[in-house]
């Protein structure tokens, strides 16, 4: 019995190393893919970036301040006026490595300033969708909600404002549009996105 358990032991000890074996193998090949990647990148010369590189929003849409009276105008609305004559681009998903290999090492602090006016809008977009919906505005809220959806936002919390706005008006067709537009996202929030237009996110209630 002692000798069963003994080369039990001793075969299993053997299957571990060699798993273990493997996966160092295969880290140091990730380690090796990686470098060399990111050494071809650093040698990519600056790009001109193309107008189509820009995220494109209609900031003319945006509701005038006026409107709010009597009541404070957002400060989010102030904030995205602020933003409409900057350029903003979309990295979501996208690595360093991968910028670098596309514009340039050069462009990657421009590129990272661009980033950051898209994060910043995107933010205070939702916010405003947010509060013209809770004021009854919800026509505007929505048409800002498809625009923000365009320039391939992936905010989850901007999803669950304009699922709960469909399923409010029963409009499927909204929903299928929507679920094309999150299976093109590479983002970290593509699955909870998805999962909320499946109904799985209980978050959402149960609006029709």
């Amino acid at each position: 019995m002692n000798f069963i358990i003994f080369a039990s032991f001793t075969v299993f000890c053997a299957w571990l190393a060699l798993k273990l074996k493997k996966t160092r193998n295969l880290d140091e090949k990730a380690k090796q893919d990686f470098w060399e990647e990111e050494s071809l990148a650093n040698s990519v010369r600056k790009k001109q970036l193309e107008d189509s590189d820009y995220v494109v929003f209609p900031f003319e849409k945006l509701p005038s301040e006026e409107s709010f009276a009597p009541d404070p105008v957002p400060e989010s609305l102030s904030l995205l006026y602020g933003l409409s004559d900057k350029k903003m681009v979309n990295l979501n998903g996208i690595s360093n490595t991968e910028v670098k290999k596309r514009y340039g090492t050069a462009n990657i602090t421009i590129l990272s300033e661009y980033d950051a006016n898209y994060e910043c809008f995107v933010k205070n977009i939702y916010l405003l969708c947010q509060h013209l919906y809770d004021i009854g505005r919800k026509e505007e809220a929505l048409m800002l909600s498809e625009e923000t959806i365009l320039t391939g936002s992936d905010s989850l919390s901007h999803y669950k404002l304009i699922i709960q706005m469909y399923r409010e008006t029963n409009n499927s067709g909204g929903i299928d549009w929507l679920k094309e537009r999150a299976e093109s996202l590479r983002s970290l929030t593509k699955g909870a996105i998805l999962r909320a237009l499946s109904g799985e996110d209980q978050s959402l209630g149960n609006t029709p």
